[in-house]
């Protein structure tokens, strides 16, 4: 078994930088495959195993550097590097699936980014204090983002300002019990202490104000599918009938087409299907918008409203209409009661005498 060990390590010290790049990516992509709803109870214990795991892996890197030259390794080490960067790979793949599924590309960007971060972090962060830093920077940023889903899945059963403040105190009080633990092992210079809580107060400040500029997404909250229709009928089974124009054979993103052929006067159904957790109840908003040209500027024309309620898997559905579209670019977007957006339709209405090709489909 010491022979096998020492292969390994031996193969560690030569491709060190690669096995660390694989180490995140594959925790990456083995969460893209089974990341589930918010409220998927499996789910939530296999993130708060990733969390446990990693800080408590933190802890035990510096316990073990606190007792060796910072320079030194070995097998242990190896394998405690390789666990956390596994953990920091799976806990960003399924938080950028959560996040991602509200549609916002800002939001996708940042979780790519932190996956770029991390590989770089491996590379750069060589001294013991400078990886401390970074590593509890990585696990406070991915410890916010979980307690931003949680704490409305889980706690407060709503969204909203207050529920975000909420979820940050959360994260607070659980970084600051395991800063204890580090700082019991790692953290006794103050200058050092005083540097990795700086870190987490800026990524806490970080945080808030991309919140407030409506650049988080309305997590848990997320966009099923949203369409642009010609007509939506409900009917007594639950289901509804809509009649639309087909998107291009290549537009696969799609639902509806990006042209609205509108007869004068003839108005435009937005449908829009919002998963929410169980028991999580909050009103959303149907947003719509023209595009002035001369202003060149979106101009709010209406804004409704209808309550959803949580837990339906193919997401709560609901309609919105408007008449008297003028001819232009128009977007129907989907939001909540603050403003934050969870999806959008852009569609180009052109006005017509004719009758376009309609087809029907149930939703």
């Amino acid at each position: 078994m010491r022979g096998f060990s020492e292969k390994l390590f031996v193969l560690w010290q030569k491709y060190e930088h690669h096995i660390g790049v694989a180490a995140i990516l594959a925790g990456f992509f083995f969460d893209l495959i089974i990341a589930d709803r918010p409220d998927s109870i499996p789910n939530n214990l296999l993130l708060l195993s990733y969390l446990f795991i990693a800080g408590a892996t933190i802890v035990l890197l510096n316990i073990r550097a606190s007792h060796h030259r910072e320079s030194e390794d070995s097998f242990e080490k190896l394998l405690m590097l390789l666990i956390l960067q596994f953990c920091f790979g799976g806990l960003a793949s399924n938080l950028f699936v959560l996040y991602g599924r509200s549609g916002t590309l800002a939001v996708n960007a940042l979780f790519v980014g932190l996956l770029g971060v991390l590989i770089l972090g491996n590379e750069f962060f060589r001294g013991r204090y400078a990886l401390l830093r970074f590593n509890v920077g990585v696990f406070y940023l991915l410890l916010l983002s979980y307690c931003v889903i949680a704490v409305p899945t889980f706690i407060t059963h709503s969204i909203g300002r207050w529920e975000f403040l909420l979820s940050g105190l959360v994260s607070l009080g659980v970084v600051a019990i395991f800063l204890v633990a580090v700082s019991a092992v790692a953290l006794r210079d103050r200058e050092e202490r005083l540097s990795v809580f700086a870190t987490v107060g800026g990524i806490f400040i970080a945080f808030n104000i991309l919140y407030f500029l409506n650049i988080i997404p309305p997590v848990p909250l997320s966009l099923k599918d949203i369409g642009v229709y010609h007509s939506v009928l409900p009917r007594s089974s639950g289901d509804y009938v809509a009649l639309y124009e087909k998107p291009g054979r290549f537009e696969v993103w799609r639902a509806t087409a990006e042209t609205f052929n509108a007869a004068p006067g003839e108005g435009a159904f937005c449908f829009s299907s919002v998963f929410a957790p169980a028991d999580l109840k909050t009103p959303v908003y149907h947003r719509w918008e023209y595009y002035d040209e001369e202003a060149r500027e979106w101009q709010t024309r209406s804004r409704i409203s209808f309550p959803i309620s949580g837990g339906r898997s193919e997401g709560y559905r609901g309609f919105s209409t408007k008449y008297s579209l003028s001819p232009g670019r128009w977007r129907c977007a989907v939001e909540t009661e603050e403003g934050a957006l969870i999806g959008r339709a852009a569609f180009t209405v052109v006005e017509t005498v004719a009758p376009p090709a309609l087809s029907t489909k149930t939703l």
